[in-house]
C-alpha cells in the first residue's frame, strides 16, 4: 500500500517536487524563485520570506509550477495565519517611513545662509550701523560684483547627465514589481519615485553609484552589463553602494 501524500503545504511541495526528480537549483532556474525561498517555503519558514502577499505569490508561482491547485495551497496558508496582514495603506505608511529622505540641495543651504546673512546686514544698517548714504558708482559695483555665496537664478544647480562614454558605473534596474527606489549618483540625487512594475531604469556615474529600494526583493539588478539578480530579501529596505568594480559598501 503506498504511503500516504502529504497534507501540510511544505511537505506536499517537497514531495512534488521530488516525485519530479527536481533539485532545488534546477527548480529555482525553471521558476525563477530564489532557493533559499523554496527551501523556506518547503520548510513552512514564512517568515523568512516576508510579508504575506510575498509569501502566497511564491506559494503560488511554486504550486501551478508542479501541478498543485495554487488556491488551494493559498486557501490553506491563509487559514494558518493568527493575524490579519496589514492593509495596503498603512503598508504604503510604513515604506513611506523608511525610504530614505533626499538631501537637501547644496545651493539652497547656500541661499539660506546668503539670505540670513543679507537680512542681518540690512538690520545692521537700519539700526544706525551705515553713517552715510553709499555713492552712485559704489552701488552700481555692487550690483555687478556678487559675493561667493550669492544664488544666481541663471547658475545651474545639478550637474550634466553622465554620458555613456563618460560613465565608469552604469546601473540598470528592473522593477518586478511596483517599489520605490532612491538613486544617487556621484553623491548627487538623480531618482527618488517609483519603479513601477516591468520598469526599468539606467543610471550611469563617474565613480559612485548609491541605490535604496523600499523593497529589494521586488527589483534587479546589472552592473556595468553583469546581472546581480535580486539584491535583497522581499519586504526589506535595501542599501548599497557600487563602483566600476562592483558593490563596494553598504549605506
Amino acid at each position: 500500500m503506498p504511503p500516504a501524500a502529504p497534507t501540510s503545504i511544505g511537505p506536499k511541495l517537497r514531495q512534488a517536487r521530488i516525485d519530479r526528480s527536481l533539485s532545488i537549483e534546477e527548480t529555482a532556474w525553471r521558476t525563477r524563485i530564489r532557493p533559499d525561498l523554496l527551501r523556506a517555503l518547503e520548510d513552512e519558514r514564512f517568515d523568512a520570506i516576508g510579508q504575506q502577499s510575498f509569501v502566497r505569490r511564491h506559494l503560488s508561482s511554486y504550486a501551478r509550477f508542479l501541478g498543485i491547485d495554487p488556491a488551494q495551497v493559498v486557501e490553506e496558508f491563509r487559514s494558518r495565519q493568527d493575524e490579519p496582514e496589514p492593509s495596503s495603506i498603512e503598508e504604503l505608511d510604513r515604506k513611506n517611513r523608511e525610504a530614505p529622505k533626499p538631501k537637501r540641495p547644496k545651493w539652497l543651504i547656500a541661499a539660506v545662509i546668503s539670505g540670513a546673512s543679507l537680512a542681518v546686514a540690512a538690520s545692521v544698517g537700519a539700526l544706525g550701523g551705515q553713517t552715510e548714504r553709499p555713492s552712485a558708482k559704489s552701488s552700481v559695483v555692487a550690483t555687478q560684483t556678487p559675493t561667493p555665496h550669492s544664488f544666481s537664478p541663471h547658475a545651474s544647480t545639478v550637474p550634466p547627465p553622465v554620458t555613456a562614454a563618460q560613465a565608469r558605473v552604469t546601473l540598470v534596474v528592473s522593477a518586478l514589481s511596483s517599489t520605490r527606489i532612491s538613486i544617487l549618483a556621484d553623491g548627487t540625487q538623480v531618482f527618488d519615485g517609483t519603479l513601477y512594475a516591468g520598469e526599468q531604469r539606467i543610471f550611469r556615474a563617474r565613480s559612485t553609484m548609491d541605490l535604496v529600494a523600499a523593497d529589494g526583493g521586488t527589483v534587479r539588478v546589472m552592473l556595468n552589463g553583469v546581472a546581480l539578480g535580486i539584491p535583497g530579501p522581499a519586504g526589506t529596505v535595501f542599501r548599497a553602494r557600487y563602483g566600476p568594480h562592483g558593490k563596494i559598501s553598504p549605506r
